[in-house]
């Protein structure tokens, strides 16, 4: 059963397209069509996010945890025009990803906190988490993520999380899974592009990129998702930014 967020999306641009297509009896095609997680609803306010921002579970080092709360998007990263919303759940792409590589317990951290997802409109989404892992855990997850099995296992995951945040009813096409072109951040970074065609009554490109920073003992994650289109280039790298300068 997908998520009250995940169907608020599916509304939001289901409107926003059928206002745009007029009839909505066309498809809304894009250059890159993706999809992995729909957006979120827009409730919340910018005065309560930073207190909305989680970590999950009890952390092994509060410390730590504090900081990765600092760290993940906050409201006065944005510009006008954005809204923060409940955040998506990308934790289980992460959970299959190492996984996949052989690290799932290097990727279990001493801390670790989630963004609300950032809406503009309904379809631009920006998510991110950050998480603190053991000293002795960061060289076997720089060697798993520049080793031979990534972009195998990121396929996998990221399919996976195509198709489990689909919205309900929805048809997902063929997904397609290749490399991001992205500036290197920190000691590592990996990154990704899942497009799909999704069939909604009518036909949208969602294109969801994924951003995988190691810096020191902190590992982020960033996602984004573009419907129509793809998430702009240069606001993906301001808010990768962002992020990793406060690790």
């Amino acid at each position: 059963m997908r998520t009250p967020a995940v169907l608020a999306w599916c509304a939001a641009v289901t409107l926003a397209l059928s206002a745009c297509n007029g009839d909505g009896g066309g498809g809304v095609t894009s250059t890159t069509a993706p999809t992995s997680t729909a957006p979120s609803s827009t409730s919340g306010s910018s005065t309560t996010v930073a207190s909305s921002t989680s970590t999950s579970g009890a952390p092994s080092d509060p410390a730590k945890a504090a900081k990765a709360k600092a760290a993940v998007l906050q409201p006065s990263d944005f510009p006008d025009g954005w809204q923060p919303g409940d955040p998506l759940d990308h934790e289980t792409t992460w959970s299959d990803l190492t996984r996949c590589l052989g690290v799932e317990d290097s990727g279990q951290g001493l801390g670790r906190a989630v963004s609300p997802t950032f809406q503009r409109g309904p379809v631009s989404q920006v998510t991110s988490a950050v998480e603190y892992v053991p000293a002795t855990s960061a060289p076997g997850l720089a060697t798993a993520f520049a080793g031979p099995k990534l972009t195998a296992c990121a396929t996998e995951a990221l399919i996976a999380d195509v198709k489990r945040n689909a919205p309900e009813g929805s048809t997902v096409g063929a997904v397609e899974v290749g490399p991001l072109e992205f500036p290197k951040q920190g000691q590592l970074t990996a990154s990704f592009r899942a497009t799909t065609m999704l069939d909604l009554g009518f036909k949208i490109g969602v294109t969801q990129d994924f951003v995988f920073v190691l810096k020191g003992e902190a590992v982020a994650r960033v996602s984004f998702l573009g419907a129509g289109q793809p998430f702009d280039a240069a606001l993906q790298r301001t808010f990768v930014e962002k992020v990793v300068g406060r690790l």
